[in-house]
Protein backbone atom coordinates (compact mmCIF):
# COMPACT_ATOMS: atom_id res chain seq x y z
CA UNK A 1 0.00 0.00 0.00
CA UNK A 2 2.90 2.34 0.78
CA UNK A 3 4.35 1.90 -2.71
CA UNK A 4 1.06 3.14 -4.21
CA UNK A 5 1.38 6.33 -2.15
CA UNK A 6 4.97 6.76 -3.33
CA UNK A 7 3.96 6.27 -6.97
CA UNK A 8 1.12 8.76 -6.56
CA UNK A 9 3.50 11.26 -4.96
CA UNK A 10 6.00 10.74 -7.80
CA UNK A 11 3.25 11.27 -10.38
CA UNK A 12 2.30 14.49 -8.62
CA UNK A 13 5.88 15.76 -8.78
CA UNK A 14 6.18 14.76 -12.44
CA UNK A 15 2.97 16.54 -13.36
CA UNK A 16 4.19 19.66 -11.57
CA UNK A 17 7.49 19.58 -13.46
CA UNK A 18 5.71 19.02 -16.78
CA UNK A 19 3.36 21.93 -16.09
CA UNK A 20 6.33 24.16 -15.32
CA UNK A 21 8.11 23.09 -18.52
CA UNK A 22 4.96 23.71 -20.56
CA UNK A 23 4.66 27.20 -19.09
CA UNK A 24 8.29 27.97 -19.88
CA UNK A 25 7.83 26.71 -23.43
CA UNK A 26 4.78 28.95 -23.91
CA UNK A 27 6.76 31.96 -22.63
CA UNK A 28 9.76 31.29 -24.85
CA UNK A 29 8.01 32.39 -28.06
CA UNK A 30 7.09 35.90 -26.82
CA UNK A 31 10.56 36.27 -25.30
CA UNK A 32 12.18 35.40 -28.64
CA UNK A 33 9.98 38.00 -30.32
CA UNK A 34 10.95 40.62 -27.73
CA UNK A 35 14.66 39.86 -28.26
CA UNK A 36 14.21 40.11 -32.03
CA UNK A 37 12.53 43.51 -31.69
CA UNK A 38 15.20 44.70 -29.27
CA UNK A 39 17.93 43.78 -31.78
CA UNK A 40 16.05 45.70 -34.48
CA UNK A 41 15.70 48.77 -32.24
CA UNK A 42 19.42 48.65 -31.41
CA UNK A 43 20.27 48.40 -35.11
CA UNK A 44 18.08 51.40 -35.93
CA UNK A 45 19.55 53.37 -33.02
CA UNK A 46 23.07 52.66 -34.28
CA UNK A 47 22.09 53.76 -37.80
CA UNK A 48 20.58 56.96 -36.38
CA UNK A 49 23.78 57.61 -34.43
CA UNK A 50 25.90 57.16 -37.56
CA UNK A 51 23.54 59.50 -39.42
CA UNK A 52 23.97 62.16 -36.73
CA UNK A 53 27.74 61.79 -36.98
CA UNK A 54 27.56 62.05 -40.79
CA UNK A 55 25.61 65.28 -40.53
CA UNK A 56 28.10 66.71 -38.07
CA UNK A 57 31.07 65.78 -40.26
CA UNK A 58 29.58 67.21 -43.43
CA UNK A 59 28.17 70.40 -41.92
CA UNK A 60 30.41 73.34 -42.86
CA UNK A 61 28.80 75.43 -40.09
CA UNK A 62 30.12 73.16 -37.34
CA UNK A 63 33.50 73.96 -35.74
CA UNK A 64 36.35 71.91 -37.18
CA UNK A 65 37.09 70.32 -33.80
CA UNK A 66 33.53 69.02 -33.53
CA UNK A 67 33.66 67.67 -37.08
CA UNK A 68 36.96 65.90 -36.50
CA UNK A 69 35.72 64.41 -33.24
CA UNK A 70 32.57 63.17 -34.98
CA UNK A 71 34.69 61.75 -37.81
CA UNK A 72 36.87 59.83 -35.42
CA UNK A 73 33.80 58.33 -33.75
CA UNK A 74 32.19 57.63 -37.15
CA UNK A 75 35.19 55.61 -38.31
CA UNK A 76 35.44 53.85 -34.94
CA UNK A 77 31.77 52.83 -35.20
CA UNK A 78 32.33 51.27 -38.63
CA UNK A 79 31.28 54.18 -40.84
CA UNK A 80 32.69 54.03 -44.34
CA UNK A 81 32.33 55.48 -47.82
CA UNK A 82 32.33 59.10 -48.91
CA UNK A 83 31.97 60.50 -45.41
CA UNK A 84 35.00 58.55 -44.21
CA UNK A 85 36.98 59.86 -47.21
CA UNK A 86 35.84 63.40 -46.40
CA UNK A 87 36.95 62.93 -42.80
CA UNK A 88 40.44 61.93 -43.93
CA UNK A 89 40.60 64.99 -46.21
CA UNK A 90 39.55 67.17 -43.28
CA UNK A 91 42.38 65.74 -41.19
CA UNK A 92 44.87 66.62 -43.93
CA UNK A 93 43.41 70.13 -44.31
CA UNK A 94 43.51 70.68 -40.55
CA UNK A 95 47.11 69.48 -40.29
CA UNK A 96 48.13 71.84 -43.11
CA UNK A 97 46.24 74.69 -41.43
CA UNK A 98 47.86 74.27 -38.03
CA UNK A 99 51.25 73.43 -39.53
CA UNK A 100 51.19 76.49 -41.75
CA UNK A 101 50.55 78.96 -38.92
Amino acid sequence: MKWIEEIASLCGYLSMVLALLATLWKLSRPLKEILKRLEQVEKHQHNDYLGMLRLTIMSEEMPMGERLKAGEEYVKEGGNGEVKARYHLMIEEYQKEIGGN
